[in-house]
């Protein structure tokens, strides 16, 4: 899979905007070149998590398939451990990020 050109910020900060009514059923994913965090809602908190692949989900895909490609791996990645981001509101949630490294690989 080709990496994806950079998300400039405030396109992401517009597509989770877009997004805000259906994220507690649908994580926002967002990262480098390739989709590498999530942003999610648990319990009324907007979070943002590590995308992680489940190595067992990893092993199953491939040997069902007899292959298995970086797209793959980002579309069978589930928001993880660590929280590395929480807040009440996405309004909150977009001031952090706006103070962490963007991209975040």
């Amino acid at each position: 899979m080709a990496p994806r050109p950079l998300e400039p910020l405030d396109a992401f900060i517009t597509r989770l905007r877009r997004a805000a009514p259906t994220v507690a059923q649908q994580p926002v994913r967002f990262g480098g070149h390739h989709f590498s965090h999530a942003v999610v809602v648990e319990d009324g908190r907007w979070r943002v998590r590590p995308l992680v692949l489940d190595r067992e989900v990893a092993d199953n895909f491939l040997k069902e398939r007899g292959y298995f490609m970086p797209e793959n791996a980002e579309a069978l990645s589930q928001p993880g451990d660590p929280v590395l981001l929480e807040a009440d509101s996405l309004e909150q949630l977009i001031e952090g990020i706006k103070g962490m490294k963007w991209p975040m690989w």
